[in-house]
């Protein structure tokens, strides 16, 4: 009897990436083989194959992508294990040459959009070394037909990828590079996804794209986000739907009201601004750089007036004086994002934004940093407090053994970057199901309740 062969499967990088590797296993699943999702490699267990899903988009996800493959290289050169290397994603797609020449452990080498490749690369093993080598000079990232995703890390939530690559030219951005330009997936594929995942008990999907505002415009049906969203809402179950990543830009009036008024759609927006100076957002090229975003937030909040609004901030951006600093700090204590992410511009290889002068220094811009999130932690903390009384569905998502206590979400906290809902219960709840929680109690990021 032939052995099943085992396949271990990394992450890293961003949801896309973790949908991607769904994608994957359900593939590699469907042609029988065990697929084992790893948080991290262990030389000490052994493997046929070991897929590597790698981020290529700023520095520091550079860096971690090639630890992990110089560490499983390593592995491999030195213990047999993996028997077979394959690395895909961002970096591939983004460095191939030089992936391939530092690393001869590598048996496959693909970019993004090609699963299927890669598949093909798993079963045939007769491929010479110099031709197992697939990154698309020009990428392209379509999604064509329905694949079963195999759900690789057991939670109540998933990430349902509506759109992937970018059409938009950010200078700072290198992404349009790597994935190439924006590519909706068809409606009737994602509603056939989203049907199959709540079949798996499911309880909340994520949409999420580069920016989901955009869905549907590049293929000239007739239909976009309000109407994903509408067909998604019709769909037989207690779930619900959040909306990330999208631009201020394409939120429209009609958008607005579907989120506002759907049963399903959770009054939640992550659209990040990336910064309030006028003259650093048209060096950044950000789409509607010189719209009024105070007004564009009002507007928001008296259309969803308990909307929880996400963003997030580029600090250190070449250019970015004192005055546009303090600006943007003004501007955030006036607008009091519920909930607020900062990072420091990282200078890309192949962005306009590389060579652009007026460079703000390391500490200046780590400074900018801590002042900008001590503010924000104020305004969560205010949030927060704002919460204890009142009552939520919550989604019990774990168990915290040494707390006593379940750990739970309501529609103001998205997975994975907000806080968590601390939750008791006289009785034993079920993961994965709602329940009516009242809050008690209030910390700057998580709230403690209890169920009703």
């Amino acid at each position: 009897m032939k052995k099943t062969k085992k396949i271990g499967i990394i992450t890293l990088g961003c949801d896309k990436n973790t949908v991607d590797n769904e994608y994957l296993a359900g593939l590699l699943d469907d042609l029988g083989y065990e697929v084992i999702p790893l948080e991290g490699f262990h030389p000490e267990e052994n493997f046929d194959i070991v897929l590597l899903n790698t981020c290529g988009f700023i520095l520091d996800a550079k860096k971690q992508s090639i630890d992990v493959i110089s560490e499983i290289a390593e592995s491999k050169k030195k213990r047999g294990n993996p028997e077979k290397f394959f690395v895909l994603g961002c970096l591939s797609q983004r460095y191939p040459h030089e992936l391939w020449k530092k690393f001869p452990e590598i048996d496959g080498l693909v970019g993004v959009g090609q699963l299927e490749t890669l598949v093909q690369y798993i079963q045939n093993e007769e491929i010479p070394r110099n031709e197992k080598f697939c990154c698309l000079k020009k990428p392209i990232v379509n999604v064509e037909k329905y694949i079963r995703r195999k759900i690789i890390t057991p939670r109540a939530y998933s990430f349902l990828k509506i759109a992937d690559g970018c059409s938009h030219t950010c200078s700072f951005c290198a992404i349009p590079r790597i994935k190439g330009t924006y590519r909706s997936v068809p409606m009737d594929i994602i509603l056939q996804e989203a049907e199959y995942l709540i079949s798996q008990g499911i309880k909340e999907l994520n949409l999420i794209a580069q920016d989901i505002t955009r869905y549907g415009r590049d293929l000239k049906k007739g239909y976009g986000l309000p109407e994903l969203i509408k067909e998604l809402s019709k769909l037989k179950g207690d779930f619900w739907i959040r909306c990330l990543y999208g631009l201020p830009s394409g939120l429209t009036k009609k958008l607005l009201n579907i989120i506002g008024t759907g049963e399903k759609t959770v009054h939640y927006l992550d659209m990040p601004i990336q910064h309030i100076d006028k003259k650093i957002l048209k060096l950044m090229n950000r789409p509607g750089w010189s719209r009024d975003i105070i007004k564009e937030i009002r507007d928001i909040r008296t259309v969803i007036p308990d909307i929880v609004i996400r963003t997030t901030v580029i600090l250190g951006f070449p250019g970015e004086t004192y005055k546009a600093f303090q600006q943007l700090m003004n501007v955030i204590e006036q607008i009091r994002f519920e909930r607020l992410g900062a990072f420091i511009f990282s200078p890309e290889e192949e962005t306009p934004a590389i060579e652009f002068p007026h460079r703000v220094g390391k500490l200046v811009a780590e400074r900018r940093y801590h002042l900008l999130m001590e503010t924000q932690s104020d305004i969560s903390y205010e949030f927060n407090k704002s919460r204890v009384g009142r009552e939520y569905k919550v989604l019990v998502e774990d168990f915290d053994n040494e707390k006593k206590l379940w750990i739970g979400r309501s529609y103001a906290e998205a997975p994975e970057v907000d806080g968590i809902i601390w939750v008791s219960s006289s009785k034993s709840l079920r993961i994965g199901e709602f329940y009516p929680v009242k809050i008690k109690e209030a910390e700057i990021y998580d709230l403690y309740g209890e169920v009703v």
